[in-house]
């Protein structure tokens, strides 16, 4: 019996005693051996947004808009702007109201366009563009179902001036380009 005894007494000390402390070393213990690890999230990116910076060009020239029309071609979709004899001078810039806009020279009143952006293109020394009551032949209103750009719209036509009104499905900044045979004024913007 003495044997035991002494493997008792070995025990109960290494435990810390029979005062209660086996249980407080114990919860040390288990507190060591699980510690708490906090996970720091990693940050989500916020997709900067791009802005078009106001954009002109074209001659000094006087010209008439002979027609506008716009498609969709793999890639992306674009607007056409033909005159007869020369591109005049244009300029786009964003319209800082979205898809609403405020009628240029002599139309006044307000316009909203299908989409979510917008542009405002204007372009200056022309001839008389249209006859009144008259249109391109396609039209000074046009819309598509198209990934990027929705809807473009003469919205005023006056002393020389027309301001035509964009409405793109996103925030989408055109490549702008002239062509001759006949002379245009190409905008394209990429598919979104």
């Amino acid at each position: 019996m003495w044997r035991v005894l002494p493997a008792a007494v070995l025990f109960l000390a290494a435990c810390g005693g029979a005062s209660g402390t086996a249980t407080r070393t114990a919860t040390q213990h288990t507190a060591i051996a699980s510690p708490t690890t906090s996970v720091t999230p990693s940050p989500v990116a916020t997709p900067t947004p791009v802005t078009c910076g106001p954009t002109s060009g074209g001659s000094t020239d006087r010209a008439r808009i002979t027609d506008m029309r716009i498609g969709t071609a793999s890639g992306g979709d674009t607007l056409v702007i033909q005159f007869d004899t020369a591109v005049t001078h244009y300029d786009i810039s964003p319209n800082p109201t979205g898809v609403q806009f405020a009628g240029g020279g002599g139309k006044g009143g307000t316009f909203t366009l299908d989409g979510t952006y917008g542009l405002r293109l204007t372009i200056v020394n022309l001839n008389w563009t249209v006859a009144p009551g008259n249109q391109y032949p396609h039209g000074t209103d046009l819309k598509q179902s198209a990934p990027t750009l929705l809807e473009v719209r003469q919205i005023g036509d006056f002393e020389g001036t027309v301001n035509i009104a964009i409405g793109l499905s996103g925030n989408v900044c055109p490549s702008v380009s002239i062509l001759t045979g006949p002379s245009r004024l190409v905008l394209q913007f990429a598919g979104a």
